[in-house]
């Protein structure tokens, strides 16, 4: 037999349930207005690796050299 406080819980959980979807709609249809941090985390890593790169060190003239084989 189900009692009346069954009831009330069951019709409350319904309730929260039908919230819970109605936002997650309402999340969903939104434009977002600005970027995502992840987005804006990944621009600001693009940025700091195409920035300028140090030339890497001078390798040496090995124009006669004893062991070059």
């Amino acid at each position: 037999m189900i009692s009346l406080s069954h009831l009330y819980v069951a019709a409350h959980q319904d309730e929260m349930r039908n919230g819970a979807a109605n936002e997650r709609l309402a999340r969903t249809l939104q434009t977002p207005q600005r970027p995502s941090r992840i987005g804006a985390a990944l621009k600001s890593l693009w940025s700091l690796l195409s920035g300028p790169a140090e030339r890497p060190l001078a390798l040496p003239n090995l124009t006669n050299y004893p062991y070059r084989g």
